[in-house]
């Protein structure tokens, strides 16, 4: 027999615990017992009840190789569950404190990963005087300032731990009620009951509502994940509605990669339409958008274009020196491409109403918004280079897009169908 803990514990509302990691919740460590001071319902976890509510009372917990003998006649109650921790050390909480001691149930070096199941014997002695707040003392007879009473608490406790059989170290409650045996537990039971104290708790850890069946645990899993998986679809749906507009996409659009929120957002009715197209048509309408957009921007007739726009009309890849904006400014410019920053200055949590009609509306340089849709126009997804070159020739129009969103649609009609 090894002795883990014999000392003061601090106990506050009448409990303490041992667990292997969380905290025991008190209805469920105790529904469907019938013993109402120590309730192992719950894995991993014994849930203590004193009789004092608050003050220190004399703890101490024995480990022991096997069953030991009937607990002495000092002890006036007497209950006993069976505890399968989740751990080869264990810890002695207060209420509403830290670990107060570590309790090692196997010897360091000897754990092989399955722990046994413990029967735990909990006694009390003293609960009733325990209950009374001054512990049999008379108030009257104590000084105004004096609280020593809280730590000569009358009630004291012993809990008994020996092996009962085996499980998993992070095994939930298993097993059948009855004998012990490999992953079993066995029914709770009161061997000895005396105080009105202890009689309270019994009765009203009998009057708990039994716990979920294993089928019915399974069921609230099922339930739980069912509910999480419909709440993720739910959020899934209107972060896609949002980002497309009010409206889902179609999984063609879906599949669609490269710069084209803006024109969703801008737009969806004519992106459907340019959707609905077939192939042959998205990529006139890329072209089409491409020439717009250098026409606006006055570069579009610039003869070492000539060939990117003879390939487009073919049908062909664009030649390697035209598939990059940085390198067509360079050109277009005659010097290098410079990058800068502009800083506007607003009041602390200051935003536009319409985020993209102001970036839509703010002064641009045509030259450097018309480049991206040549680019675009030579992208292999036809779907793409339509929407990516619409959206850079809307740029490109800056304030003047309603505009181009008219010859749009003048160009091709059945876009509004």
């Amino acid at each position: 027999m090894r002795v883990l803990f014999d000392g003061e514990a601090p106990v506050a509302y009448g409990q303490i615990y041992v667990t292997s990691r969380e905290l025991p919740d008190m209805d469920e460590a105790f529904a469907g017992q019938v013993n109402g001071l120590c309730g192992g319902g719950q894995p991993g976890a014994l849930f203590l009840m004193t009789g004092t509510h608050t003050g220190r009372v004399r703890f101490t917990i024995e480990l022991h190789d096997g069953e030991p003998p009937a607990a002495a006649e000092m002890w006036q109650e007497v209950v006993e569950v069976s505890f399968p921790p989740r751990a080869g050390v264990v810890d002695l909480v207060p209420w509403g404190d830290g670990t107060l001691a570590r309790l090692p149930l196997i010897p360091e070096g000897q754990d092989n990963g399955r722990l046994p199941v413990y029967r735990a014997r909990y006694c009390a002695t003293g609960m009733d005087e325990g209950s009374d707040p001054f512990g049999g003392l008379d108030p009257d007879e104590r000084a105004e300032d004096d609280d020593t009473y809280l730590d000569r608490r009358p009630d004291r406790y012993l809990l008994c731990l020996w092996p009962d059989g085996t499980t998993d170290g992070d095994s939930d409650r298993g097993g059948t009620d009855g004998g012990a045996g490999a992953g079993q537990t066995r029914s709770d039971a009161i061997l000895r009951q005396t105080s009105g104290a202890a009689a309270y708790w019994h009765r009203w850890a009998r009057a708990l509502p039994p716990p979920p069946t294993l089928w019915e645990q399974v069921e609230a899993e099922m339930l739980t994940r069912l509910e999480r998986d419909r709440r993720a679809h739910a959020y899934r749906v209107r972060d896609e509605l949002r980002r497309w507009g009010g409206r889902l996409p179609s999984d063609r659009l879906r599949r669609v990669r490269g710069n084209i929120q803006g024109i969703v957002q801008l737009d969806r009715d004519l992106v459907d339409g340019v959707a609905g197209a077939d192939a042959a048509t998205q990529r006139q309408i890329a072209i089409w958008a491409a020439r717009q957009a250098f026409t606006v921007a006055g570069v579009a007739d610039l003869d070492w274009l000539r060939p990117a726009w003879t390939a487009l009309d073919r049908g062909e890849p664009l030649p390697a020196e035209f598939a990059d904006p940085t390198a067509l400014w360079t050109r277009a410019r005659g010097e290098p491409a410079v990058t800068f920053s502009t800083v506007t200055l607003h009041p602390a949590g200051w935003a536009p109403a319409d985020p993209l009609h102001a970036i839509l509306d703010a002064p641009v340089n045509p030259v450097a918004m018309a480049l991206p849709a040549l680019v675009a126009a030579g992208e292999s997804d036809p779907l793409q280079a339509a929407l990516e070159a619409l959206w850079a020739a809307v740029t490109t129009y800056a304030a003047r897009r309603a505009e181009f969103l008219t010859e749009v649609r003048r160009a091709f009609p059945f876009l509004d169908g």
